[in-house]
């Protein structure tokens, strides 16, 4: 009798797992019988997106550094000054140096007197 109480066991647990497999058969199979939706093709396809681009006299604001003027310069209020300014780079020169013709307009260039103080501040 022992041998007949396992093998129901058996068999009950083999149905209940084809049970599962037949599901799971049967809702693979239902997915891919749905049919898509049809969309036909045509020219209406959006505008591409607009790109503005900033005028190069308003890419750097050189009057926004004002506040730093008097103070002895570092790396930290360069970064400072570059950033209230909006300007993309910085850089420091010698009070009355000339500086290279191809000035870059969104550059802040930080005037400096001998003793390290910043004497002006201006865009190129």
């Amino acid at each position: 009798m022992r041998i007949s109480q396992q093998s129901g066991f058996i068999f009950a647990h083999a149905r209940s797992v084809m049970a599962a497999a037949l599901c799971a058969a049967s809702l693979f199979t239902a997915g891919c019988e749905t049919r898509p939706q049809f969309r036909p093709l045509t020219s209406e396809a959006p505008p591409p997106p607009v790109f503005v681009n900033v005028p190069r006299e308003e890419a750097c604001q050189a009057a926004q550094a004002r506040y730093a003027l008097g103070q002895a310069l570092d790396s930290l209020l360069l970064e400072q000054m570059r950033t209230r300014t909006g300007s993309r780079s910085a850089r420091t020169a010698p009070v009355g140096t000339p500086l290279p013709a191809p000035a870059d307009p969104g550059r802040l260039t930080v005037d400096v007197d001998p003793q390290g103080r910043i004497t002006g501040a201006r865009c190129g």
